[in-house]
Formats: structure tokens, sequence, C-alpha cells
């Protein structure tokens, strides 16, 4: 075997891991039970604990002391 059909291959088994990689990565495996969006985000969202209490603030302000938050 010399080693141009080597290479060539290789390069068709690359080609074809590359494909199975996307085809797998867009769903199409999901008669499978391997379809990997269908299980990450529900599971996110049911880890968070109290988002309602997040408070959101300017990058450039500056922090105000707790006696002052805690008063208002």
């Amino acid at each position: 075997m010399n080693s141009s059909s080597v290479w060539r291959n290789v390069a068709l088994v690359l080609v074809l891991v590359n494909l199975l990689f996307a085809l797998g990565s867009g769903g199409y495996f999901g008669f499978l039970g391997l379809d990997p969006r269908s299980h990450h985000e529900p599971a996110r969202l049911d880890d968070q604990v109290a988002p309602e209490a997040l408070q959101l603030r300017v990058a450039g302000a500056a922090a105000a002391p707790a006696s002052a938050v805690a008063s208002q």
C-alpha cells in the first residue's frame, strides 16, 4: 500500500467523522436518543436560585454602603 492511498483513506475517515459529528450536533440522531438539545436548558432553569433577587448596577457607579441600601 503506497502512502497516497493511506492519506486518501485518512482524509475520507476524517470527512466521515466530521459529517457524523455535524449530524449529531444538529439533532438528527434524536430518534436514537442522542439529541444534544433535549435536556440542557430546562436543567439550567431549574437550577437557578432566587433569580428575582438579582440586581443590575451600572458599571461605572460607585457601590453604595450597605446601610444606605438597607434604609431604602
